[in-house]
């Protein structure tokens, strides 16, 4: 039916005509924008995201920035040290032409003030957006200067809001020549007592002794490492390496690699418990390839001594397998010719002196029929045929009665003399009436090697006003004061003494190269840390871009083709309408 009153077709239409508006104002707004989300009301989830990256990405942007600044400081620094190390080159070679017999060294002290001038001005002059790290002034009323400088390199924001800043931190107290303030002071840390093998290890294959391994028995023995660890106080454990302790970390007991037989050192270390060796002491290997024991303490009160054990086992490793050379704790004095058969029945006596070298003098060992009987079950040969194993038994029965450190053994066909002494002040010497009939020489002596030892250092505070003009380890001349590479002068140095002062400042020189070299090489692990996290910021700050136009950016194909679609649809719409409205102009034809 037809109303007066309500026109539902039109009302229809109209209804129709304002969504497709709305879809084409919404769809108008993303093609001109390019966003699908420009606004909270668009998407509040994905549009706070997008607000919060790129305020990240902003926040990222300045420490790019601070990045550049940091890395122009950097080179800055490096440039003045490049040049100053080439001016103390120049130095040392004035100074070395100083050395020839009948150079004028004032004319060459004229020549070295010059570079030390160019020096000053160089490092003065080394700034770089204000800061200079090469010459500074730290005295306390100079709030401007910092021992370390931190360059901002990192942004981070935590799930609970919080921000954070990583730092790139350079150490100006390490690496500045010059210092105005007179009252600086340089602290050296103390050092842990450290013990170095005299050989590297790196590329060892395996250990062996000739061409027997760990996997190998030779006469009814596996072979072996045996050392031991001293701290001193008590704190001290043996070592022993063997197939039984490597099992767990070697994959080839018949090749065990130098990384093995680190693991399972430092495996015997920690279980050797707190009490002695654990937590106090590891193994490791140096730049070089060779093994080191270090002590986890530090100063003066840190020490260490490695020792090789029963080097007189002839299946045993010694020192060198484990790259510390021909160390022992004891000596150990072996006859230079194979034991006999000794005939000590009857009448036959057979004498020999042992001097354990403590001072108490030489005990007589007597070997004959009364000292065989007394021995009883001790001996299994004849007195007539007595054989190694036994005389050793028998001067081991006499050295001990006599309080002797000394000690005797039958190895390899030889008789063998050790001492419970140790260190270069241990020896035991040979001799008597009969002593070549033991096999060794008269006075045969051989004296003990101390164990390879180490020891900290304490932490010391020494002035210093830089690396150039700094007052610890100048050279005090002996006719002309202190010298520091900044202000020396040769030109009063005459005569022999002279010359003695001048090597000396030439070695203070080649010390202040070394020195500023090394504050170059930190200058370089700066500089290559902050130009890979420059690198890493600006990969980081493109991968967020990537995030945000994933939340936000429109489908340009898409909403365009969608815009012409909603412009067909609005004017299909328009025209219903008016179709609707029409319909009542229809009724009232109908009253005329």
């Amino acid at each position: 039916m037809t109303s007066l009153l309500t026109n539902n077709a039109a009302m229809t239409a109209l209804t129709t005509l304002k969504s497709i508006n709305t879809q084409l104002d919404m769809t108008s707004n993303r093609v001109s924008t390019g966003q699908r989300v420009s606004a909270a009301s668009d998407n509040a989830a994905y549009w706070s995201i997008a607000t919060t990256v790129r305020t990240d990405n902003a926040s990222l942007s300045a420490v790019k920035d601070s990045l550049g600044l940091g890395s122009s400081s950097v080179d800055t620094a490096y440039n003045g040290l490049n040049s100053i190390i080439t001016d103390l080159q120049n130095i040392r070679g004035k100074l070395q032409s100083a050395l020839t017999p009948g150079v004028d060294r004032a004319k060459v002290q004229t020549e070295i003030s010059a570079i030390q001038s160019k020096m000053k001005a160089t490092a003065d002059s080394s700034n770089a957006s204000g800061q200079n790290w090469l010459s500074v002034d730290s005295s306390p009323s100079n709030t401007n200067y910092q021992a370390t400088q931190k360059v901002v390199a990192g942004f981070a924001r935590a799930s609970d809001g919080t921000i954070t800043f990583s730092m790139v931190n350079v150490d100006v107290a390490s690496i500045k020549l010059y210092d105005r303030n007179a009252g600086t002071t340089v602290t050296k840390p103390a050092t842990a007592a450290q013990v170095v093998g005299s050989t590297s290890l790196t590329g060892t294959g395996a250990f062996s002794g000739g061409t027997a391994d760990f996997a190998t028995a030779t006469a009814g023995q596996t072979k072996q490492i045996n050392f031991v660890i001293d701290l001193g106080g008590g704190a001290s454990a043996a070592i022993q390496l063997d197939k039984d302790t490597l099992k767990s970390t070697a994959k080839d007991l018949s090749k065990v690699t130098t990384d093995e037989l680190l693991s399972a050192i430092n495996n015997q270390i920690a279980a050797s418990g707190t009490a002695k060796l654990g937590g106090k002491v590891t193994a490791g290997l140096d730049t070089a390839g060779r093994l080191t024991f270090a002590t986890v303490g530090t100063g003066t009160g840190a020490t260490l001594k490695i020792g090789v054990a029963n080097l007189t086992d002839a299946t045993k490793f010694v020192a060198a397998d484990i790259g510390f050379g021909a160390i022992s704790n004891a000596p150990s004095l072996t006859a230079g010719t194979a034991y006999s058969a000794l005939n000590i029945s009857g009448a036959n006596t057979k004498v020999l002196t042992v001097d354990d070298g403590t001072g108490s003098g030489a005990v007589t060992v007597t070997l004959n029929a009364a000292a065989y009987n007394n021995a009883g079950s001790a001996v299994s040969s004849g007195a007539a045929t007595l054989n190694g194993a036994d005389a050793a038994q028998l001067i081991n029965i006499q050295l001990k009665a006599a309080n002797s450190t000394a000690s005797a053994s039958f190895v390899g066909g030889k008789l063998v003399l050790t001492t419970t002494g140790a260190g270069t002040n241990s020896s035991v010497t040979a001799n008597g009436a009969d002593v070549t009939s033991f096999g060794f020489t008269a006075g045969q002596t051989s004296v003990g090697t101390n164990a390879a030892a180490g020891a900290g250092t304490a932490s010391t505070t020494t002035t210093g006003k830089g690396i150039l003009d700094t007052t610890s380890g100048t050279y005090t001349a002996i006719t002309a004061g202190a010298y520091s590479v900044a202000n020396f002068n040769i030109s009063t140095l005459v005569g022999s003494a002279g010359d003695a002062d001048v090597a000396s400042i030439l070695n203070m020189v080649d010390k202040a190269i070394a020195s500023v070299t090394d504050a170059g090489t930190k200058l370089g692990a700066n500089k290559t840390q902050i130009d890979g996290q420059k690198t890493f910021v600006d990969t980081l700050m493109k991968a967020n871009d990537r995030t945000i136009g994933i939340l936000v950016d429109a489908d340009v194909e898409e909403e365009s083709t969608k815009l012409k679609a909603l412009q067909t649809q609005q004017q299909l719409a328009v025209q219903a309408l008016s179709i609707a409205n029409s319909a009542s102009q229809n009724v009232l034809s109908l009253f005329r």
